[in-house]
């Protein structure tokens, strides 16, 4: 069901409890889309993000950081970002995961922790000094684009 007023568009269960809201607009040929309810459903399949209208609304350093996670990594980071799109637009996300990532590639809770030390007015994380002592460690590629070129470079195949 369908309940419309003259500022929004509420989409109802059977029961009449609003599953979500849209601001209505006027118009023509206008849309609206609020992801974040849809955000857990999408958890559960994350391999289908990529196709969905919503990845290309994503940020690009969101796009860049789902590129390069597991698929339970991707789970766990579309709760996060659900959590997030609750209260705060992209832009919140985005930081977050801008301060996140300043040290690598960062787990859910690592957004998490950004997350709460941008909303608690710390905007800078304190770094760990290294010991001379501790060797560089190379630079490690993460996601399926070494696989991928490897099966698909012709080697893979079996022609």
């Amino acid at each position: 069901m369908v309940g419309i007023t003259y500022n929004q568009v509420d989409i109802l269960a059977d029961n009449g409890e609003i599953i979500v809201q849209h601001e209505r607009l006027y118009g023509e040929k206008t849309k609206s889309m609020k992801w974040q309810p849809y955000l857990s459903l999408m958890a559960k399949r994350p391999t289908a993000l990529k196709y969905s209208t919503f990845y290309d609304q994503l940020p690009e350093n969101w796009q860049e950081y789902l590129e390069a996670c597991t698929v339970e990594e991707k789970k766990k980071a579309l709760q996060r970002l659900s959590i997030i799109l609750k209260d705060y637009d992209f832009s919140q996300a985005s930081e977050a995961l801008d301060l996140a990532s300043a040290c690598g590639h960062p787990s859910a809770e690592t957004i998490k922790h950004a997350y709460v030390l941008l909303n608690s007015g710390q905007r800078q994380r304190l770094s760990i000094k290294l010991k001379p002592s501790v060797p560089d460690l190379p630079n490690v590629t993460r996601g399926m684009n070494q696989y991928d070129a490897f099966m698909f470079s012709g080697r893979g195949s079996r022609e």
